[in-house]
């Protein structure tokens, strides 16, 4: 590595990190925010009532029915607060975009230094939040577990029926399988089982390619995207910043999206959506609610998505940034929502 004291160098141009998440699954499905200054938040569900009215004879009192019942549902949201600590030295280094040996005070590159940490405290929580919602919708339970917190699931019911893995020959991919048949089946299924009406059909990349495989899926696509009055029909690609989800077209009443995001746990990279995996939502009909619960903090007292605080400690000199939230995804009418693994 050349020493840039002694020999000449330029700063050309800062690369950013393409890192910016998106809350595609929060903003879709649990676009309504409930903020609370509560630890614990409920829900009134109107049970169904699908009995047909009995046949008596005209002469005969009539047959009492059971009243329409209610379900009273209460959750508690989960509690995240990342946390960094920025010492002293960090304020000597030079920051990104900062001309070479330094062109910045101390006091400026600290007050960049806290600016970058809250702001990727927020992502972090974001990515939390997203998590939360793909675990919501592909499972029906949010699992709440880390270091020093007792592991608690959060079941919204689902009908398990709505829980699907292919397997063996009926996989997609597999000789004589059309993938198109199954989401004919499934958008009856959701139908059948209490009366939601499928509208949105969102696949990860895997399952989209063999979904785009079926020639009855093809003929029947309205895939017809316009950009500067052009019509865009060629192949898509997502999983890059900026381009998580793109729709792929419309069939009828389905609106059929391709969705891919990665993220990382103690470096180990996933996705939020399973490739191979497919979710069929009546958006509507779902209601979902992305609640925040009460912040546990003395200075907070009041209900708010986030809660970012710093404070000083001395000997040694630091200051210490946090982000406090309580967020939990609620599914108030989960059989709205089906997921499958196809592969």
């Amino acid at each position: 590595m050349s020493n840039i004291l002694l020999n000449t160098a330029e700063l050309v141009a800062v690369l950013p990190p393409r890192d910016r998440p998106e809350a595609f699954l929060r903003s879709t499905m649990f676009s309504t925010v409930v903020l609370s200054d509560q630890e614990e938040i409920v829900f009134d569900r109107i049970l169904p009532d699908r009995e047909l009215a009995p046949f008596v004879h005209p002469d005969v009192p009539g047959k009492d029915s059971s009243n329409r019942g209610f379900q009273v549902t209460s959750f508690t949201p989960a509690y995240v607060k990342p946390q960094n600590t920025l010492r002293p030295g960090q304020n000597m280094i030079r920051i990104p975009g900062e001309r070479l040996a330094g062109g910045m005070s101390p006091a400026q590159r600290y007050a960049y230094n806290l600016a970058m940490l809250i702001d990727d405290q927020d992502l972090r929580i974001t990515r939390r939040e997203e998590a939360m919602c793909s675990q919501a919708l592909r499972t029906g339970t949010v699992i709440v577990e880390g270091a020093d917190y007792p592991t608690q699931t959060v079941d919204f019911g689902r009908d398990a029926a709505l829980s699907i893995a292919l397997a063996g020959a009926a996989r997609w991919g597999e000789a004589g399988v059309d993938p198109y048949d199954d989401v004919e089946a499934w958008v009856q299924l959701l139908a059948d089982t209490d009366g939601f009406t499928a509208r949105t059909v969102v696949l990860g990349p895997g399952a989209a390619g063999y979904l785009k495989k079926s020639q009855r899926f093809l003929d029947a696509l309205d895939n017809r995207r316009q950009d500067g009055g052009k019509f865009q029909l060629g192949p898509v690609s997502t999983g890059a910043e900026g381009v998580y989800h793109t729709v792929l077209g419309t069939i009828g009443q389905l609106t059929f999206v391709q969705y891919s995001q990665p993220y990382t746990v103690a470096g180990v990279k996933s996705n939020f959506w399973p490739s191979f995996g497919v979710g069929l939502f009546d958006p509507f009909g779902f209601n979902g609610h992305f609640a925040y619960g009460a912040i546990l903090d003395n200075e907070a007292l009041r209900a708010v998505e986030r809660f970012p605080d710093m404070w000083i400690e001395k000997n040694p000199s630091r200051t210490v940034v946090q982000t406090q939230s309580a967020p939990l995804p609620i599914m108030p009418e989960p059989n709205a929502s089906l997921f499958a693994l196809v592969r």
